[in-house]
């Protein structure tokens, strides 16, 4: 193709073409004579398509590679060392309108007109281009400038409702998951409040609801509690030893425990904001699901554990080991007050019953998010209107909580905080990415995780400075708001102001409101944390996996939640590691009838080439685990020194993006060896980058370029090559065996027949592959025949002189029974070998029955066939080779001459 300037001159230019075409090929002729009903493609040796040039593939490209470049984190980026030899992404003087944001025109040469004494066009439209750039990038970090303006009626109505039922939900929670923290119940409202609305204006998510959750509030108070230092909290200190047990910390200096509660989550923001600038979200997908869901029911039961003193009536201490709450707990079983566990037991099984009716009722979806407010409401109003529960019957209440404004923790943020207290940062921003993705997919609007990232840091940021401890997204709150219908962000806004008209005006309502009331709707909440179906599933897919559920859940439940999520991330690492350093090595074979190479595992049917053994690596290779890939060949090929002896030795690596120092140097130590044992060693589809290293390590210039393969058939070609050489004795230079240009010294043509049935290479039929030693005429009916005489209906074909493609259904249109495969492949060669060999040509009305064993009383004769036929039937294909060999010449000489007739015209 040559760039047409114009559509006239396209025009001509494609009625050339085309002209030129049939000129050159007028001497062809194609030898299948198919009937009109078979649904086939046929072509000789060359198609020709031209494909009008409607999309500019260059910019596409750019797009592409100037998106793979942001997509890397700036650590990748600094220490990648590749060169940008594609040049800038966009010209800063580029006239295209685009590009500078101006709606000037260009002429068809490609001037543009500006007028005398005005600035030049790359100045004026470089900064356009910056400004436009600019505000696509405030608006893609404030997404509240995108939902804002489509804010309608239906939208503004929706989210109304979602937000105001998200707030009456949140309301007992945030108390009883401060609670949970060892906070006030005040602080879990203000972290319902600020931290909100902060992810309403940097949030992607529309319906994920922000704000504490029972699992961040217990990994808090494990990491809080006790360690207070002696200048935080000498009251409970003597000396240098504890006074009382460092469990009470929280009741005993109060104000120092917030203190640092606010400034873990100022550092857990910073984390955040971090991970967003240098991209590092990735960092977050490190813990698996069976490891979340393992810690998680670990949490939830000593979360529900934990709360169970309030419906005793007992006082448990404040521990995270399930050892010491039960071994308490049987202490005082005779201290148990019946009343709160009474009452607590109907508060929790209404709270049931009212979650299981609002997911089968639609009717009822209502119903739900408002049972906890409704068994706040009448827990008060009982306490409050009987007062000898409290007084007589041992129920305990809230008491007084602070009302008012939210006050400033600035100087909470001055504390020093250890690590230990961010082991909850991944699991949390996993979870909320997680849930932010999952309802992003049902709406269908795009989710950024270092967005996400961004939002959640700044939640995080802003709410330590106005009492707010560590917040991350809510499972049931967001399942809440996406089942009310929320639309946009602004439900989020309106759940904040919400709780702020709650914090102003309606806090002294809480005064009598019952802990067992809490407490249920605690137990209540984390019941669906609890993932024993997880683990069932689990046991039942894949047994390791199960394994990492159980040591996670385990190791939280029995040594406690900080340790079990220590042992969490360390399973992790194991398995990513393990992985990693153990990349798979895909042994690969030839689907028969074809030049498709699949794996041994994924191909039932296949071919091994002799002599070439194969192997495709399905990772990139750096120093861990280099070694690995070399000692694994070598365990292979002695294994198949036994059966076969290798001579050369395939790599592909379309798998292996990338090959740091330590591995080039293994793979050329793997090139030496091998070629000390007598095999050579080539390498298909290697990857640009990988290749970029093999350069600059010089691996190419040692093994040599010709070693390089675009495909695994051509570096197989390029074997068998070699090997003919050496052993006809000939002198050929690497150079020569990958190429494609004709050879005269070697054709390598099957001089018999290949037939390949699979049923792996689709999932909707059979293919059946055909392989010829030289074209046959009417091969194709009667191959049609004989598949209909099989109870084969063909739904597809594809076919040249030497190489055809059937695509079958059996009877009902499914593919064929894996146990009719074998038996169709030997009758199906055994016919196309008769054929080849000229022994029986069944005609088109012959029966073919596919039932029995067919006899052919040519069979017997070929038999006894004497040595000189055999040698003239030789001779005779050798003479039609070498006229077909001539008559490519004659082409190539044609083409030759009809080129330079081009040239001269254009010229």
């Amino acid at each position: 193709h040559r760039p047409a300037e114009s559509p006239t001159s396209r025009l001509h230019a494609m009625a050339g073409f085309s002209q030129t075409v049939r000129t050159l090929f007028s001497g062809v002729e194609d030898e299948n004579h198919l009937g009109p009903s078979i649904p086939v493609r046929t072509t000789t040796r060359v198609d020709v398509e031209l494909m009008p040039q409607d999309i500019d593939s260059k910019d596409i490209a750019n797009r592409l590679r100037k998106r793979q470049r942001k997509s890397k984190s700036v650590f990748v980026r600094m220490w990648d060392g590749e060169d940008d030899v594609h040049g800038p992404d966009v010209s800063d003087c580029d006239t295209s309108d685009e590009a500078s944001g101006t709606g000037a025109s260009s002429s068809e040469d490609g001037s543009s007109d500006t007028s005398s004494g005005e600035p030049g066009p790359c100045i004026g439209r470089k900064c356009s281009k910056q400004a436009a750039v600019f505000a696509r990038m405030v608006k893609r970090r404030l997404p509240i400038l995108d939902w804002a303006p489509r804010i309608n009626c239906e939208s503004l109505q929706a989210d109304l409702l979602a937000g105001l039922t998200v707030c009456v939900m949140v309301i007992p929670q945030s108390m009883s998951y401060a609670n949970v923290a060892g906070l006030p119940y005040v602080y879990g409202m203000y972290s319902a409040c600020v931290p909100t609305l902060v992810y309403a204006l940097f949030g992607e998510s529309r319906q994920l609801a922000v704000g504490p959750v029972a699992m961040v509030s217990l990994i808090l108070r494990a990491g809080l509690i006790g360690k207070l230092s002696f200048e935080d909290c000498p009251q409970a200190y003597n000396g240098d030893e504890p006074k009382v047990g460092g469990a009470d910390q929280n009741v005993l200096c109060t104000d120092a425990y917030i203190s640092l509660a606010c400034a873990v989550a100022f550092m857990i923001g910073v984390i955040n904001l971090l991970a967003c600038v240098f991209k590092l979200s990735f960092l977050v997908s490190f813990l698996g699901h069976p490891v979340i869901s393992g810690f998680s029911t670990g949490s939830a039961i000593i979360i529900g554990c934990s709360q169970l003193k309030y419906f005793l009536g007992v006082k448990l201490p404040s521990t995270d080991n399930i050892v010491e709450l039960i071994c308490a707990l049987a202490e005082q079983i005779r201290d148990v007050k019946p009343a709160p566990l009474i009452l607590g037991t109907i508060f929790l099984s209404f709270l049931a019953i009212t979650k299981r009716i609002s997911k089968k009722n639609r009717r009822f979806r209502m119903l739900g998010p408002i049972g906890p407010l409704l068994t706040c409401m009448a827990g008060t109003l009982l306490v409050w209107a009987w007062p000898a529960l409290r007084e007589d019957y041992g129920v305990a209440h809230v008491g007084h909580v602070p009302g008012g404004g939210i006050p400033i923790s600035l100087g909470s943020l001055k504390r020093e905080v250890t690590w230990e207290h961010f082991q909850a940062i991944q699991v949390t921003t996993l979870e909320s990415i997680a849930i932010s993705k999952n309802l992003a997919s049902q709406h269908g609007y795009p989710i950024n995780a270092g967005q996400e990232l961004l939002a959640l840091g700044a939640a995080n940021i802003v709410g330590s400075c106005f009492s707010c401890y560590p917040v991350t997204g809510s499972f049931s709150r967001s399942a809440v708001a996406n089942t009310t219908g929320a639309q946009t962000q602004l439900a989020g806004v309106i759940t904040a102001l919400g709780m702020l008209l709650v914090l102003l005006f309606l806090t002294p309502l809480f005064y009598y409101l019952p802990m067992f009331a809490l407490a249920a709707i605690v137990i209540n909440s984390v019941t669906s944390l609890i993932a024993y179906d997880v683990a069932a599933e689990l046991w039942r897919v894949k047994k390791w996996d199960f394994v990492l559920w159980f040591v996670a859940f385990l190791g939280t439940l029995f040594i406690g939640p900080l340790q079990g999520i220590g042992i969490a991330v360390l399973l992790s690492l194991v398995v990513i590691i393990y992985e990693a350093v153990r990349p798979q090595l895909t042994i690969l074979w030839r689907v028969p009838g074809t030049s498709i190479f699949r794996s041994i595992d994924q191909e039932t049917e296949g071919q091994f080439i002799p002599n070439v053994f194969i192997v495709r690596l399905g990772a990139s290779m750096y120093f861990a685990n280099a070694s690995h890939v070399k000692d694994a060949l070598l365990r292979y090929l002695d294994d198949l020194a036994e059966v076969d002896t290798t001579e050369y030795l395939v790599l592909e690596l379309a798998g292996v993006l990338n090959i740091d120092a330590t591995a080039a140097g293994v793979l050329q130590e793997i090139v030496e060896d091998f070629r000390s044992r007598g095999i050579r060693t080539a390498f298909a589809m290697v990857t640009r980058r990988a290749m970029r290293t093999m350069h600059k390590s010089n691996l190419v210039s040692f093994l040599g370029e010709s070693w390089f393969f675009p495909t695994v058939n051509d570096a197989v070609r390029g074997c068998l090559t070699h090997q003919a050489a050496a052993r006809q004795g000939l002198a050929v230079m690497d150079m020569d065996i990958n190429t494609d240009a004709p050879n005269p010294h070697f054709n390598f043509i099957s001089t018999e027949p290949e037939v390949g049935v699979s049923n792996d290479l689709f999932h909707q039929f059979t293919t059946v592959s055909i392989g010829l030693p030289r074209p046959i005429a009417d091969l194709m009916p009667l191959l049609m025949e004989a598949f209909a005489a099989g109870d084969c209906r063909v739904v597809g074909a594809q076919a040249d002189n030497v190489q055809h493609t059937y695509h079958l259904v059996g009877r009902g249109g499914q593919k064929l029974m894996r146990k009719d495969l074998e038996p169709l492949r030997v009758r199906l060669l055994e016919l196309v070998g008769q054929i080849c060999r000229g022994d029986h040509r069944p005609d088109s009305g012959d029966e073919l029955d596919f039932g029995s064993q067919p006899e052919h009383p040519a069979a017997g004769a070929a038999a006894q066939d004497t040595a000189q036929s055999v040698a003239e039937a030789l001779a005779a294909e050798r003479l039609k080779i070498a006229q077909a060999t001539q008559r490519a010449q004659d082409l190539e000489v044609k083409l030759r001459l009809l080129g330079g007739t081009l040239e001269t015209a254009a010229a």
